[in-house]
Protein backbone atom coordinates (compact mmCIF):
# COMPACT_ATOMS: atom_id res chain seq x y z
CA UNK A 1 0.00 0.00 0.00
CA UNK A 2 2.63 2.28 0.74
CA UNK A 3 4.97 1.41 -2.16
CA UNK A 4 2.21 2.26 -4.57
CA UNK A 5 0.49 5.14 -3.19
CA UNK A 6 1.87 7.84 -5.18
CA UNK A 7 1.88 5.65 -8.15
CA UNK A 8 -1.84 5.38 -7.55
CA UNK A 9 -2.50 8.77 -7.19
CA UNK A 10 -0.67 9.29 -10.73
CA UNK A 11 -2.81 6.97 -12.19
CA UNK A 12 -6.06 8.20 -11.16
CA UNK A 13 -4.70 11.35 -12.74
CA UNK A 14 -4.00 9.80 -15.89
CA UNK A 15 -7.82 8.66 -16.12
CA UNK A 16 -9.00 12.30 -14.90
CA UNK A 17 -9.00 12.12 -11.25
CA UNK A 18 -6.71 14.92 -9.78
CA UNK A 19 -6.29 14.78 -5.93
CA UNK A 20 -3.17 16.92 -5.71
CA UNK A 21 -4.59 18.94 -2.72
CA UNK A 22 -3.09 17.38 0.59
CA UNK A 23 -4.53 17.65 3.90
CA UNK A 24 -4.89 16.12 7.35
CA UNK A 25 -7.34 13.96 8.84
CA UNK A 26 -7.77 12.02 11.74
CA UNK A 27 -5.06 9.64 12.92
CA UNK A 28 -2.49 11.38 10.91
CA UNK A 29 0.16 13.80 12.44
CA UNK A 30 1.20 15.33 9.49
CA UNK A 31 -1.16 16.75 6.25
CA UNK A 32 -1.01 13.03 4.13
CA UNK A 33 -4.49 12.87 2.51
CA UNK A 34 -4.72 13.61 -0.86
CA UNK A 35 -8.32 14.73 -1.34
CA UNK A 36 -10.61 16.63 -4.79
CA UNK A 37 -10.87 20.28 -5.19
CA UNK A 38 -13.17 22.20 -7.48
CA UNK A 39 -12.04 24.90 -9.86
CA UNK A 40 -12.34 27.16 -6.77
CA UNK A 41 -10.30 25.23 -4.73
CA UNK A 42 -13.00 24.21 -2.32
CA UNK A 43 -12.50 20.54 -1.37
CA UNK A 44 -15.01 18.01 -2.66
CA UNK A 45 -16.70 14.99 -1.31
CA UNK A 46 -13.78 12.05 -2.75
CA UNK A 47 -16.54 8.95 -3.34
CA UNK A 48 -18.82 11.44 -5.51
CA UNK A 49 -15.47 12.83 -7.27
CA UNK A 50 -13.67 9.48 -7.77
CA UNK A 51 -16.87 7.15 -8.60
CA UNK A 52 -17.75 8.34 -11.68
CA UNK A 53 -14.72 9.10 -13.18
CA UNK A 54 -13.98 5.18 -12.90
CA UNK A 55 -17.48 4.26 -13.82
CA UNK A 56 -16.96 6.75 -17.07
CA UNK A 57 -13.10 4.74 -17.96
CA UNK A 58 -14.72 1.51 -17.35
CA UNK A 59 -17.72 2.93 -19.90
CA UNK A 60 -15.03 4.25 -22.14
CA UNK A 61 -13.23 0.69 -22.42
CA UNK A 62 -16.15 -0.67 -23.37
CA UNK A 63 -16.80 -2.79 -20.39
CA UNK A 64 -19.98 -3.87 -19.73
CA UNK A 65 -21.81 -3.48 -16.19
CA UNK A 66 -24.58 -5.59 -15.09
CA UNK A 67 -26.26 -3.67 -12.99
CA UNK A 68 -29.45 -5.10 -10.51
CA UNK A 69 -27.37 -8.49 -10.72
CA UNK A 70 -26.79 -9.68 -7.41
CA UNK A 71 -23.38 -12.10 -7.19
CA UNK A 72 -24.44 -15.28 -4.69
CA UNK A 73 -21.65 -17.75 -5.40
CA UNK A 74 -18.39 -18.32 -6.85
CA UNK A 75 -17.74 -21.35 -9.38
CA UNK A 76 -14.81 -23.25 -9.11
CA UNK A 77 -13.74 -25.74 -11.02
CA UNK A 78 -12.81 -29.67 -10.65
CA UNK A 79 -9.36 -28.23 -9.05
CA UNK A 80 -10.59 -25.69 -6.84
CA UNK A 81 -9.94 -22.78 -8.79
CA UNK A 82 -12.65 -19.96 -9.18
CA UNK A 83 -14.03 -19.77 -12.54
CA UNK A 84 -17.02 -17.61 -12.78
CA UNK A 85 -20.03 -16.09 -10.49
CA UNK A 86 -23.82 -17.06 -10.21
CA UNK A 87 -26.13 -14.27 -9.52
CA UNK A 88 -29.49 -13.33 -9.26
CA UNK A 89 -30.81 -10.84 -12.36
CA UNK A 90 -33.48 -8.11 -11.43
CA UNK A 91 -36.84 -10.54 -12.17
CA UNK A 92 -35.02 -12.96 -10.42
CA UNK A 93 -33.23 -15.08 -13.10
CA UNK A 94 -30.29 -17.15 -12.80
CA UNK A 95 -27.25 -15.43 -14.14
CA UNK A 96 -23.91 -17.61 -14.83
CA UNK A 97 -20.85 -15.93 -15.89
CA UNK A 98 -17.92 -18.07 -16.88
CA UNK A 99 -14.63 -16.43 -16.38
CA UNK A 100 -10.97 -17.45 -15.87
CA UNK A 101 -10.22 -14.96 -12.87
CA UNK A 102 -12.79 -13.73 -10.72
CA UNK A 103 -12.23 -10.19 -8.39
CA UNK A 104 -14.19 -9.35 -6.04
CA UNK A 105 -14.56 -5.91 -4.89
CA UNK A 106 -17.77 -5.54 -3.02
CA UNK A 107 -17.21 -4.02 -0.12
CA UNK A 108 -17.34 -4.69 3.77
CA UNK A 109 -20.03 -5.03 6.14
CA UNK A 110 -20.56 -2.15 7.57
CA UNK A 111 -24.35 -1.94 6.99
CA UNK A 112 -24.76 -6.04 8.32
CA UNK A 113 -25.49 -5.13 12.00
CA UNK A 114 -25.70 -9.08 12.73
CA UNK A 115 -22.42 -9.15 10.90
CA UNK A 116 -20.79 -6.68 12.65
CA UNK A 117 -21.33 -7.66 16.19
CA UNK A 118 -20.65 -10.94 15.53
CA UNK A 119 -17.24 -9.43 15.68
CA UNK A 120 -17.83 -6.68 17.76
CA UNK A 121 -20.99 -6.80 20.47
CA UNK A 122 -19.91 -3.43 21.52
CA UNK A 123 -21.15 -2.09 17.70
CA UNK A 124 -24.58 -4.11 18.00
CA UNK A 125 -27.82 -1.47 17.43
CA UNK A 126 -24.95 1.15 15.76
CA UNK A 127 -25.85 2.98 13.05
CA UNK A 128 -24.00 3.38 9.85
CA UNK A 129 -22.87 5.83 7.09
CA UNK A 130 -22.87 2.40 4.82
CA UNK A 131 -24.94 2.10 1.91
CA UNK A 132 -27.33 -0.62 2.29
CA UNK A 133 -25.83 -3.28 0.07
CA UNK A 134 -22.89 -3.37 1.95
CA UNK A 135 -23.73 -6.89 3.66
CA UNK A 136 -20.64 -8.82 3.40
CA UNK A 137 -21.99 -11.33 0.84
CA UNK A 138 -18.49 -11.57 -1.13
CA UNK A 139 -16.90 -12.30 2.05
CA UNK A 140 -19.09 -15.14 2.97
CA UNK A 141 -19.00 -16.06 -1.34
CA UNK A 142 -15.41 -16.29 -0.91
CA UNK A 143 -15.71 -18.38 2.84
CA UNK A 144 -17.64 -20.55 1.21
CA UNK A 145 -14.95 -21.77 -1.23
CA UNK A 146 -12.23 -21.62 1.97
CA UNK A 147 -11.17 -18.43 2.07
CA UNK A 148 -9.63 -17.29 4.83
CA UNK A 149 -10.65 -13.49 6.95
CA UNK A 150 -8.17 -11.29 8.85
CA UNK A 151 -10.34 -9.30 12.20
CA UNK A 152 -9.14 -5.86 12.24
CA UNK A 153 -11.64 -4.49 13.93
CA UNK A 154 -11.21 16.75 11.38
CA UNK A 155 -8.08 18.05 10.30
CA UNK A 156 -8.40 21.05 9.19
CA UNK A 157 -8.79 23.20 12.23
CA UNK A 158 -12.61 21.88 13.19
CA UNK A 159 -13.34 20.97 17.21
CA UNK A 160 -15.58 18.74 18.84
CA UNK A 161 -17.54 20.19 22.13
CA UNK A 162 -20.34 17.82 24.01
CA UNK A 163 -23.81 19.50 24.93
CA UNK A 164 -21.91 21.09 28.15
CA UNK A 165 -20.04 22.98 25.54
CA UNK A 166 -16.80 22.29 26.34
CA UNK A 167 -13.89 20.35 24.62
CA UNK A 168 -13.40 16.58 25.47
CA UNK A 169 -10.66 14.90 23.44
CA UNK A 170 -8.33 15.57 21.03
CA UNK A 171 -10.57 15.75 17.83
CA UNK A 172 -7.90 14.44 15.11
CA UNK A 173 -6.68 11.62 16.97
CA UNK A 174 -7.56 7.87 15.55
CA UNK A 175 -11.18 7.23 15.10
CA UNK A 176 -11.92 4.30 17.35
CA UNK A 177 -10.52 6.43 20.50
CA UNK A 178 -12.49 9.44 19.41
CA UNK A 179 -15.74 7.57 19.00
CA UNK A 180 -14.94 6.22 22.13
CA UNK A 181 -14.88 9.74 24.02
CA UNK A 182 -17.69 10.73 22.39
CA UNK A 183 -19.85 7.96 23.47
CA UNK A 184 -18.84 9.20 26.80
CA UNK A 185 -20.29 12.22 26.71
CA UNK A 186 -24.23 13.42 27.32
CA UNK A 187 -26.42 11.24 25.05
CA UNK A 188 -23.19 9.45 23.56
CA UNK A 189 -22.84 12.62 21.25
CA UNK A 190 -21.02 16.07 20.11
CA UNK A 191 -20.53 18.99 18.22
CA UNK A 192 -18.67 19.57 15.27
CA UNK A 193 -17.37 23.42 14.82
CA UNK A 194 -16.44 24.77 12.03
CA UNK A 195 -16.19 28.51 11.16
CA UNK A 196 -16.52 30.86 7.58
CA UNK A 197 -13.44 29.91 6.40
CA UNK A 198 -13.92 26.24 6.47
CA UNK A 199 -17.44 26.73 5.14
CA UNK A 200 -16.28 28.75 1.95
CA UNK A 201 -13.51 26.18 1.04
CA UNK A 202 -15.14 23.07 1.73
CA UNK A 203 -18.72 22.26 -0.52
CA UNK A 204 -18.88 19.37 1.97
CA UNK A 205 -19.69 21.77 4.78
CA UNK A 206 -21.99 23.95 2.47
CA UNK A 207 -23.74 20.89 1.41
CA UNK A 208 -24.68 20.19 5.16
CA UNK A 209 -25.96 23.12 5.61
CA UNK A 210 -27.94 23.62 2.48
CA UNK A 211 -29.78 20.12 3.74
CA UNK A 212 -30.92 21.94 6.99
CA UNK A 213 -28.01 19.75 9.27
CA UNK A 214 -26.04 22.53 10.55
CA UNK A 215 -26.80 25.67 12.29
CA UNK A 216 -25.16 28.13 11.86
CA UNK A 217 -24.32 32.13 14.67
CA UNK A 218 -22.68 35.47 13.39
CA UNK A 219 -21.71 34.99 16.82
CA UNK A 220 -20.63 32.49 19.31
CA UNK A 221 -23.57 33.52 21.36
CA UNK A 222 -25.76 33.21 18.33
CA UNK A 223 -24.43 30.08 17.72
CA UNK A 224 -24.88 28.54 21.72
CA UNK A 225 -28.33 29.57 21.50
CA UNK A 226 -28.61 27.08 17.97
CA UNK A 227 -26.85 24.54 19.13
CA UNK A 228 -29.12 25.35 23.21
CA UNK A 229 -25.79 25.06 25.08
CA UNK A 230 -24.25 27.85 28.32
CA UNK A 231 -23.20 31.05 25.69
CA UNK A 232 -20.43 31.61 28.18
CA UNK A 233 -19.07 28.15 28.31
CA UNK A 234 -19.10 28.13 24.78
CA UNK A 235 -17.27 31.42 24.17
CA UNK A 236 -14.57 30.59 26.87
CA UNK A 237 -14.29 27.17 25.23
CA UNK A 238 -13.64 28.84 21.74
CA UNK A 239 -11.29 31.13 23.29
CA UNK A 240 -9.38 28.52 24.83
CA UNK A 241 -8.69 26.68 21.74
CA UNK A 242 -8.19 29.73 19.33
CA UNK A 243 -5.13 30.33 22.39
CA UNK A 244 -3.86 27.05 21.44
CA UNK A 245 -3.60 27.62 17.69
CA UNK A 246 -1.75 31.25 18.75
CA UNK A 247 0.39 28.87 20.52
CA UNK A 248 0.37 25.49 18.86
CA UNK A 249 -0.06 23.68 22.12
CA UNK A 250 -3.25 21.33 23.57
CA UNK A 251 -2.00 21.23 27.20
CA UNK A 252 -5.13 19.40 28.05
CA UNK A 253 -6.14 17.06 25.34
CA UNK A 254 -2.54 16.78 23.47
CA UNK A 255 -3.84 17.93 20.00
CA UNK A 256 -0.94 18.82 17.43
CA UNK A 257 -2.81 19.92 14.26
CA UNK A 258 -4.14 23.82 14.48
CA UNK A 259 -4.62 25.21 11.47
CA UNK A 260 -6.39 28.84 12.46
CA UNK A 261 -8.13 30.37 15.12
CA UNK A 262 -12.36 29.97 14.71
CA UNK A 263 -13.98 33.12 14.25
CA UNK A 264 -16.20 35.34 11.52
CA UNK A 265 -19.53 33.12 11.28
CA UNK A 266 -19.94 29.50 13.14
CA UNK A 267 -21.37 26.35 12.23
CA UNK A 268 -22.44 23.37 14.06
CA UNK A 269 -23.25 19.63 13.20
CA UNK A 270 -24.11 16.99 15.89
CA UNK A 271 -21.97 13.84 15.34
CA UNK A 272 -22.16 10.50 17.04
CA UNK A 273 -20.08 7.29 16.56
CA UNK A 274 -21.12 4.89 13.59
CA UNK A 275 -20.12 2.28 11.66
CA UNK A 276 -18.13 3.41 8.94
CA UNK A 277 -15.08 0.98 7.61
CA UNK A 278 -14.94 -2.62 9.01
CA UNK A 279 -11.43 -3.82 9.20
CA UNK A 280 -11.74 -6.70 8.85
CA UNK A 281 -12.20 -9.51 5.52
CA UNK A 282 -10.74 -11.99 3.31
CA UNK A 283 -7.18 -12.20 3.63
CA UNK A 284 -4.58 -11.58 0.24
CA UNK A 285 -1.31 -11.28 -0.21
CA UNK A 286 0.95 -8.76 -1.74
CA UNK A 287 -0.26 -9.91 -5.32
CA UNK A 288 -4.30 -9.54 -4.38
CA UNK A 289 -4.70 -13.16 -4.32
CA UNK A 290 -7.76 -14.68 -1.69
CA UNK A 291 -5.86 -17.12 0.63
CA UNK A 292 -7.19 -19.99 2.22
CA UNK A 293 -8.27 -20.17 5.54
CA UNK A 294 -6.49 -23.46 6.61
CA UNK A 295 -3.04 -23.53 4.94
CA UNK A 296 -2.84 -19.99 3.85
CA UNK A 297 -2.07 -21.18 0.13
CA UNK A 298 -3.37 -18.62 -2.74
CA UNK A 299 -6.95 -19.92 -4.35
CA UNK A 300 -6.55 -20.22 -7.33
CA UNK A 301 -8.27 -17.50 -10.06
CA UNK A 302 -9.75 -15.38 -6.91
CA UNK A 303 -8.41 -12.11 -6.33
CA UNK A 304 -9.41 -9.48 -3.76
CA UNK A 305 -9.35 -5.43 -3.13
CA UNK A 306 -10.48 -3.04 -1.42
CA UNK A 307 -12.73 -3.02 1.89
CA UNK A 308 -13.99 -6.96 1.59
CA UNK A 309 -9.99 -7.50 2.77
CA UNK A 310 -8.92 -7.73 5.86
CA UNK A 311 -5.60 -6.99 7.24
CA UNK A 312 -4.44 -4.24 5.64
CA UNK A 313 -4.83 -1.32 7.78
CA UNK A 314 -4.51 -3.35 11.26
CA UNK A 315 -7.23 -2.80 13.55
CA UNK A 316 -7.33 1.15 12.47
CA UNK A 317 -7.68 2.53 9.44
CA UNK A 318 -6.03 6.13 8.72
CA UNK A 319 -8.29 9.13 7.21
CA UNK A 320 -7.67 8.84 3.47
CA UNK A 321 -6.37 5.02 3.49
CA UNK A 322 -9.92 3.31 2.13
CA UNK A 323 -9.59 5.44 -1.15
CA UNK A 324 -5.41 4.71 -1.04
CA UNK A 325 -6.23 1.00 -0.72
CA UNK A 326 -8.90 0.24 -3.67
CA UNK A 327 -6.69 2.10 -5.73
CA UNK A 328 -3.42 0.29 -5.31
CA UNK A 329 -5.14 -3.32 -4.68
CA UNK A 330 -7.75 -2.86 -7.22
CA UNK A 331 -4.77 -2.28 -9.69
CA UNK A 332 -2.73 -4.86 -8.26
CA UNK A 333 -5.80 -7.71 -8.77
CA UNK A 334 -6.75 -6.16 -11.75
CA UNK A 335 -3.32 -6.97 -13.37
CA UNK A 336 -2.79 -10.14 -10.84
CA UNK A 337 -6.10 -11.63 -12.23
CA UNK A 338 -5.14 -10.59 -16.35
CA UNK A 339 -1.87 -12.11 -15.81
CA UNK A 340 -3.50 -15.51 -14.65
CA UNK A 341 -6.18 -15.68 -17.45
CA UNK A 342 -3.39 -15.13 -19.93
Amino acid sequence: LVENSADAIDWLESIGATLHNVGQFGGAAVKRIHRPVNDEGKTLAVGSYVVPILEKNVEDRGIEVMFNTTANKILTDDNGAACGIVAEGKNGETVTINAKAVVLASGGFGANNEMVAEQNPQLNGYITTNAPGILGQGIKMAQEIGAGTVEGLRGDGAILVNKEAKRFFDEVSTRDKVSAAENEQTDGMAWMIVDQKMYDASTVIQNYVKKGWMVSGDSVEDLAKAMDVDAATLQETIDNWNTCVENKEDAEFGRTSFASPLEGTFYAITVQPGVYHTMGGLTIDTSAEVLDGVHGNAIAGLFAAGEITGGVHGANRLGGNAVADFTVFGRIAGQSAADYAK
